[in-house]
């Protein structure tokens, strides 16, 4: 029985992996490195701001030399603000999603991104207030595909509902990373097909696959 839903952020409700993603090739242009759009699904889209600028340099011979590392988030930081800022970046249905979400149970995200990149998002729409918690990059030591944020999201779910098991938390994830990461927290995964085929997120094993975020609330209430 699903009595909690915790979903994903970038990818999920934030129509911003694309945003994401021409940030972190600024950066890496801007230090003599870069990288293509496939590659960036493949290896970096379910990894946060610090995994994907760790393992960007080190498959790249490179190292981060003091203080390099925030720099760089702050770069990026600044860049992926810069284009939201006068954009609406949810997803449609998004909201929807999240209304019916909370008519069943507590919701809760579990995320890569920052904290203030979620809660400016979520603020703007007005949907903040339906969040029971909030794990950001800044809250966990190991970032998905390591089922850390995910355990964490649901371990603060409990302090409200003690009796809250993780296999009744469902996770909403759109990338394979987030789908193992939830999976090894033993909870089951609704993959949803915004950034890959419903074929391969089948073939990571997500629990159910749909192909929008705005075909959650029929199929939650249907479940």
């Amino acid at each position: 029985m699903i009595r909690a839903v915790i979903f994903d952020f970038n990818g999920i409700l934030a129509d911003d992996d694309p945003i994401h993603m021409q940030a972190f090739r600024r950066i890496a242009e801007e230090e003599g490195l870069g990288f293509e759009d496939e590659e960036y699904m493949d290896r970096y889209l379910p990894l946060n701001d610090q995994d994907c600028i760790e393992q960007l340099w080190r498959n790249n011979g490179r190292l981060l030399q003091d203080g390099e590392l925030e720099e760089l988030i702050r770069r990026k930081s600044v860049y992926y603000f810069g284009a939201i800022e006068q954009k609406q970046v949810l997803f449609e249905g998004a909201a929807e999603a999240v209304r019916a979400a909370a008519k069943r149970g507590p919701v809760g995200i579990a995320s890569g991104a920052r904290i203030g990149e979620i809660r400016h998002i979520l603020g703007t729409a007005g949907l903040l207030d339906f969040f029971s918690t909030i794990v950001a990059a800044e809250d966990v030591k190991h970032g998905k595909p390591d089922p850390e944020p995910f355990r964490l999201a649901c371990d603060r779910l409990r302090e409200r509902y003690p009796d809250l098991a993780p296999s009744e938390c469902l996770a909403v994830e759109d990338s394979l990373g987030g789908i193992e990461s939830a999976q090894s927290a033993g909870m089951p995964c609704l993959g949803v097909a915004h950034s890959y085929s419903r074929d391969r997120l089948e073939g990571a094993k997500a629990s159910w696959v749909i192909d929008s975020i705005s075909d959650f609330k029929d199929w939650l209430s249907a479940i």
